[in-house]
């Protein structure tokens, strides 16, 4: 199974106030609090884990069908982190999802998956991309034939076919402010 989240920091920044009082208690276990208070850059860490946490939710969303969100469920773990990327895992229920982030001055793009093997077998697309749907940024990008769609199942949950086998596989979508994130399954 696999996940993305995108946050656009601009539209982020008119739409959230992170420093209200509880804003980061509503959302992040105590250890995440103080990585974001120690943070150099509270912001940008307040966003990546708000990320990793959409992701993974999105994975037990499409396991479980369970659509509620209960942020404190979920455990960030950052193993590692850059000024491009971060990496690590985001623990729910027992399980351990790996992921990846990636930061640019304007956005932060997560995506996770069940299995670390799954993870690098993935194809992410960010950026602000000017188009009506998901489905023609996908055929705009070469990614799915003209005449293919995306399909939703009756839970609203994505998925893409495969031109040459019919096989059906699970694909993430996120857009936020003027950015979109996808997240593709492997032979994509």
């Amino acid at each position: 199974m696999i996940g993305n989240d995108i946050v656009d920091l601009q539209a982020a920044a008119a739409e959230s106030r992170i420093t209200r009082k509880g804003f980061l208690d509503k959302l992040f276990l105590p250890a995440e609090k103080k990585l974001v208070q120690d943070a150099g850059n509270p912001v940008l860490i307040t966003w990546l884990l708000w990320s990793c946490k959409e992701a993974v939710y999105k994975i037990v969303n499409r396991q479980t069908g369970d659509r509620r969100y209960t942020p404190h469920h979920y455990t960030v773990q950052v193993e590692g982190m850059n000024d491009e990327d971060a990496w690590g895992s985001v623990v729910h229920a027992n399980m351990a999802y790996p992921f990846r982030t990636c930061f640019t001055s304007q956005a932060v793009h997560t995506y996770a998956a069940s299995s670390i093997a799954l993870l690098k077998q993935l194809t992410p697309l960010a950026g602000c991309f000017q188009t009506p749907s998901f489905t023609a940024l996908l055929q705009q990008n070469g990614r799915l034939p003209l005449l293919e769609k995306l399909y939703k199942d009756p839970s609203g949950i994505p998925w893409i076919r495969d031109p040459h086998t019919g096989e059906m596989s699970p694909i993430s979508l996120s857009h936020h402010g003027n950015y979109t994130g996808i997240l593709l399954p492997p032979g994509f």
